[in-house]
C-alpha cells in the first residue's frame, strides 16, 4: 500500500493505493497553524486511512521551500511554524516507513502533467495561483533538477516598488487590495488588471522555462479563461515565435494525490 499526502496552508489531503494508479476517495481536513497539532493530526489520518496495512512508501507535497535533503522547511510564508521542523524525521519514526518530502506545488504540477491538462505534452509548466502563486517544470513526466525549488512567484514584476508576481496576483494580495474574495473581484472591471498582471507572470515564465504546455492551476485560476490569457500574453511576446498551449488545470483540489501517486509509481517502478 502507498500514501500520498498533500499539506497545503489551509488544507490537506491523504489517500491510499495498491498500484500508485487508481486510489481510493482523498481524506480532506483542514491544516492546523500549530505544526505540533498539525502533524500529529497527519499522521493519525494516515494510519486511519492505512487501516493498520503495512504502508510501503508515502509521499507528502507540502507548501514551501525545502532543505536539499527534503526533510525540512527552510521558508514557508502560509505555513511559517512549521519551519526548520524535521518532518522526514517525525513521520518515518511515527510510521515506519520511507517517507517523500516534496513541495506541494511540483506534487500538483505533476499530476497535472501526467493526469491532467498537460498530458500528452513533453515540457510542462505548471503554474498555481492560489493564496500564493508558484511553480514547476516537468519535461517527460519528471522534475527538472534543481537546487531548492522553482518559485516563479517572486519574480520582480514591478521594480519601481520591488513588488512581486505573488504581491500583486495571488489571491491573498487581492483579497487584502479589494477588501472581498478573488471569486468577487472577478466580477468587477478591477479583475482587468488582475489578468493584465497574471499575464505578465506568466510570459515572463515562458520566456525563462519555454515549455510545450503552460498549465494554470490554484482556486484563481477558475476564473481566468485560457483564450484570453494567450491573447493577453500573445501582446506581450517579444522574442518567442509562439506560445505554448495555454490550458486551465483540470484534477482540481486533488492534483497533489494524483502527482504523488504519480510521484512513488516512478520511484518504485511500478
Amino acid at each position: 500500500m502507498y500514501i500520498a499526502c498533500d499539506i497545503g496552508g489551509t488544507k490537506f489531503r491523504v489517500a491510499k493505493s495498491e498500484d500508485c494508479v487508481d486510489f481510493d476517495k482523498p481524506v480532506i481536513e483542514e491544516t492546523p497553524d500549530n505544526p505540533r497539532e498539525g502533524i500529529e493530526m497527519v499522521i493519525e489520518t494516515i494510519r486511519n486511512v492505512s487501516e493498520g496495512k503495512k504502508i510501503d512508501a508515502i509521499v507528502i507535497g507540502i507548501a514551501g521551500v525545502l532543505n536539499q535533503q527534503h526533510s525540512f522547511l527552510i521558508k514557508s510564508p502560509h505555513l511559517p511554524d512549521w519551519e526548520q521542523i524535521d518532518l522526514k524525521k517525525r513521520f518515518e519514526a511515527a510510521l515506519n516507513t520511507k517517507v517523500y518530502i516534496e513541495n506541494d506545488t511540483d506534487i500538483v504540477g505533476l499530476g497535472e502533467a501526467v493526469s491532467g491538462a498537460g498530458r500528452g505534452f513533453e515540457i510542462c509548466l505548471y503554474i498555481t495561483i492560489s493564496t500564493g502563486i508558484g511553480g514547476v517544470k516537468i519535461t517527460n513526466g519528471i522534475f527538472e533538477k534543481n537546487k531548492f525549488g522553482f518559485e516563479p512567484g517572486f519574480q520582480i514584476i514591478n521594480n519601481e516598488t520591488g513588488e512581486n508576481f505573488e504581491d500583486l496576483c495571488s489571491g491573498t494580495a487581492v483579497e487584502e487590495k479589494f477588501g472581498m474574495h478573488p471569486k468577487d473581484v472577478a466580477q468587477t472591471d478591477s479583475w482587468n488588471l488582475i489578468e493584465k498582471n497574471i499575464s505578465v507572470g506568466l510570459h515572463n515564465s515562458i520566456i525563462h522555462w519555454s515549455p510545450d504546455v503552460l498549465v494554470i492551476g490554484g482556486s484563481m485560476s477558475k476564473d481566468l479563461d485560457a483564450r484570453r490569457m494567450h491573447d493577453n500574453i500573445s501582446a506581450l511576446m517579444k522574442i518567442h515565435p509562439e506560445l505554448p498551449e495555454i490550458r486551465i488545470a483540470e484534477l482540481g483540489s486533488i492534483g497533489g494525490i494524483h502527482g504523488g501517486f504519480a510521484f512513488l509509481k516512478q520511484k518504485f517502478d511500478l
